[in-house]
């Protein structure tokens, strides 16, 4: 076979005949502009270079970030390489990428190619910014010998333009892949909106809030009135951050609503919850949680607690007691045994509320605590409850204080009102 002559006829991917090397690879580039697929991409790159450089078999390899290997990624030749790893310390590929450099030589067993070849071998790097991700490689049996300058140069010119048209690939793929998962995290955003009370239960004596510190939330609320005017509730947080958190969030939410409406022991509700997020969740994922049922008629309220923050009553002579958790959080041992607590509300207040509310930062050092909420929440007292924590968390937000963690709160009394 010949060297590239100025007669030689060759066609592009588009099946388009040229007989010159600036129009062939002016076509070969125009390509790559309305080419957006990586996979595509790659296949018509190595093509193309066969066809310009008249080779008989090629290899196009990307650099594996995560292996630090190199990965076939597509073939023309006798045998499909798609797949192969190769070290980059081995052979001329690896020579090629490491030198980021065109590199030639006669083919032998330790070269990494196609087949073993009695003819020449041509390595050009691909490269972005300088720094190589990828290797071209083409062998060749011509009579006449090793790979001439022209062929050289012609890889050259070739690989730059395959090399910045599978970095744009790989960019776009990149974007769709973000778009993707933005659309997802805020569908998972609105799910666990819509797990969240239905706003405007106006008359019920509850108040709910939750302020996620990302689009999603690995804390939760729930309340709702059962026939016989029973409010079940319940506040629960989700270690970690993120999808994950999130999802396990959705789960013990779905487990308390179904709960809930059967169960009437706030101990036996968290028990079943905790056997079951123990089976089924992964990473050492647990949940801290409150849960309960609030009688308005007796001003009765019965809860128990799962390594939660301790819920803060406010009594009706405006002191305060807080009821530390006597129990690990749901997930952790199988067949933990939960107490359940009433509390004579008497014209009092319950709030039960994540670390969010409490690890509230004031700049680097000042935290506001549960000090710092009960001095807040005094100043507000003849604010409705309905409103008071709104007030509150707006009053802090102008004041400068910054979330540092999904906050919710849940607050109990006879003067309630909807959640915000």
């Amino acid at each position: 076979m010949s060297t590239l002559a100025a007669d030689s006829i060759r066609e592009t991917p588009g099946g388009r005949a040229f007989t010159d090397d600036v129009e062939f690879l002016a076509a070969y580039s125009q390509f790559f502009v309305v080419s957006h697929n990586l996979e595509a991409t790659l296949e018509t790159a190595l093509a193309g270079i066969i066809q310009g450089l008249q080779a008989d078999s090629g290899t196009l390899y990307l650099l594996d970030q995560d292996t630090v290997e190199l990965v076939c990624r597509a073939t023309v030749g006798p045998r499909d390489l798609r797949g192969t790893r190769v070290s980059p310390d081995e052979g001329i590929l690896g020579r090629c990428l490491r030198r980021n450099a065109l590199e030639s030589a006669d083919a032998d067993s330790n070269i990494h190619t196609l087949e073993p070849q009695k003819g020449s071998i041509l390595c050009a790097p691909l490269a972005a910014d300088g720094r190589p991700f990828g290797v071209i490689q083409v062998t060749s049996d011509r009579a006449s010998g090793s790979f001439t300058v022209r062929d050289t140069n012609l890889l050259q010119i070739m690989a730059n333009s395959a090399a910045l048209a599978v970095a744009n690939a790989r960019k776009a793929e990149d974007l769709v892949r973000r778009e993707g998962m933005e659309r997802e995290v805020h569908l998972a955003a609105e799910i666990q909106r819509n797990l969240l009370p239905p706003p405007g239960q106006n008359d019920l004596p509850v108040q709910g809030y939750n302020r996620p510190v990302r689009l999603v939330s690995g804390d939760f609320f729930d309340y709702f009135a059962l026939p016989d005017g029973r409010i079940p509730f319940a506040l629960g947080d989700v270690s970690g951050k993120g999808i994950n958190a999130a999802l396990l969030m959705s789960k013990a939410a779905s487990l308390f609503r179904c709960l809930g409406k059967r169960c009437d022991d706030p101990a036996l509700i968290l028990s079943d919850i905790n056997k079951e997020i123990h089976e089924t969740s992964s990473r050492g994922m647990f949940v801290t949680m409150v849960a309960g049922i609030y009688d308005p008629g007796a001003g009765l309220l019965r809860f128990a607690n799962a390594g939660h923050e301790p819920p803060l009553l406010r009594k009706r002579d405006r002191s305060y007691q807080t009821f530390p958790a006597d129990a690990p959080p749901l997930g952790i041992i199988p067949d933990m045994a939960f107490h359940t607590t009433e509390v004579d509300l008497d014209g009092g207040e319950f709030y039960i509320f994540s670390d969010g509310l409490i690890e509230f930062h004031y700049g680097d050092e000042e935290e506001l605590g549960v000090e710092g909420l009960i001095q807040l929440v005094e100043g507000l007292a003849d604010v409705p409850l309905a409103e008071r924590i709104k007030t509150l968390l707006d009053a802090l937000d102008r004041e400068g204080w910054e979330l540092r963690d999904d906050l919710t709160v849940l607050a109990i009394g006879e003067n309630g009102g909807p959640h915000q």
